[in-house]
């Protein structure tokens, strides 16, 4: 009886396909993007300005999207986005191998990324539960973490280094390729799933009514506005250090491209064990005492890698961080899709990752300035200080009776 309730279903399998295909190509661009923007500058400002503009449009573009991915089909916004993605990755890949991108040129192409970024992974995630049943949803993100962390970090990670000290724009170009290849599995995938038929009754009368209709649903559930803050702060916190970690690992760990490649497949390793268990941890730890754990090692491994930038610890403490981190997204994203009514998640999920993903780009200029005028150590002190200090105040709601993650009870 259990198995046959867990079995996943094909059109799953499909969508796990595409998301494979893409998270291939995205290692490699993780890793070959950072060695990028050091080898065209050497300025912190303006590496971390890489990551700038790609999470600015979650500032700028999530709350409007969400309106409208409630109400486009989702499928499409996901081919859509992954279709000018491979486009620009084919740009950055010619630009590259001709010699003719900058840096003030990338700049705006990471923009146009980050903008189909922000469709894409909402989109997705409001996606997933029309493919699967409610309870095996955290399963179902558990093995969708595994397998991206696999792929992008495991695999695409050290042969997109490789590769970029190889020929530098070849990374860029496989990545344009991965794209395309998973936007025509989807294509597939959609054509054989079922679309529920339009409800006008669902549809607001006005894009305002639409627009403060998420916001105000997740600012009336205690444990979603709770977590979305807490989600806000950190990612903000942690961006300060992540946005300089090259330029970091160059200058104080000693590594050159490959070693970077290396050092960052091996932090996926924490990925991976929290992709394959991050369920069963949350169920032995309960909901919320994971993600009080996760929180906590976020703020401390921060600190430790700054005190003590040697790559064994660098190393160590990136794993954790890397292991706390999908528990948490296991947790969250899948209490959010159980939580969140379908027609409203993508309006409610838009306000949720406004807040919480919105801040890395604030995190990453900090960061950068931080870098340039103090010290290549000061992000990740500042940042851990404020995790820190994040925890500490949220702790009397996590702990209070009334805050249960596990029987999810809708917002007036």
């Amino acid at each position: 009886m259990t198995e046959a309730r867990d079995r996943l279903p094909r059109r799953y399998w499909m969508q796990f396909s595409a998301s494979a295909v893409s998270n291939l190509g995205d290692g490699m661009n993780a890793a070959a993007l950072p060695l990028l923007a050091i080898l065209l500058t050497d300025d912190a400002r303006l590496i971390s300005a890489v990551t700038f503009s790609a999470m600015l449009p979650w500032l700028v573009l999530s709350l409007p999207a969400g309106v409208y991915i409630d109400r486009w089909n989702r499928s499409r916004v996901i081919v859509t986005a992954n279709v000018i993605r491979a486009i620009v990755y084919v740009g950055i890949a010619f630009g590259v191998a001709s010699n003719t991108l900058g840096i003030w040129g990338l700049l705006p192409l990471l923009l146009v990324i980050g903008v189909c970024e922000v469709f894409f992974d909402m989109s997705s995630q409001a996606f997933l539960p029309s493919l699967v049943e409610g309870h095996q949803l955290q399963r179902a993100n558990g093995l969708l973490y595994a397998m991206e962390v696999v792929l992008n970090s495991f695999v695409g990670l050290p042969i997109g280094a490789w590769l970029f000290v190889v020929a530098t724009g070849v990374p860029f170009g496989v990545n344009g390729a991965s794209y395309a290849l998973a936007a025509i599995i989807v294509i597939r995938l959609s054509k054989n799933l079922a679309q529920p038929p339009a409800n006008p009754a669902l549809q607001p009368a006005s894009f305002k009514d639409d627009f403060t209709q998420g916001i105000t649903w997740l600012w009336r559930h205690r444990q979603l506005r709770t977590l979305a803050l807490m989600l806000g702060v950190t990612n903000g916190a942690l961006t300060m250090s992540e946005s300089i970690f090259v330029k970091f690992a160059f200058e104080y760990l000693g590594v050159g491209p490959r070693g970077y490649g290396l050092l960052l497949s091996a932090v996926a390793a924490g990925a991976l064990l929290g992709g394959l268990v991050g369920d069963r941890i949350a169920a032995r730890l309960g909901a919320t005492g994971a993600i009080i754990i996760s929180y906590a090692i976020f703020a401390s491994t921060d600190f430790v890698r700054a005190l003590f930038p040697n790559i064994a610890i660098v190393l160590v403490m990136s794993v954790t961080m890397a292991l706390a981190g999908t528990v948490w997204n296991v947790v969250t994203v899948s209490y959010r899709q159980r939580v969140i009514p379908s027609h409203l998640f993508g309006r409610v999920n838009s306000a949720y990752r406004f807040i919480g993903t919105g801040s890395m780009a604030i995190g990453a200029l900090i960061g950068g300035q931080l870098a340039h005028h103090i010290g290549l150590r000061a992000p990740f002190f500042i940042g851990a200080g404020v995790t820190a200090i994040a925890l500490l105040l949220a702790l009397p709601t996590l702990l209070s009776d009334d805050f249960v993650l596990t029987d999810p009870q809708p917002a007036s």
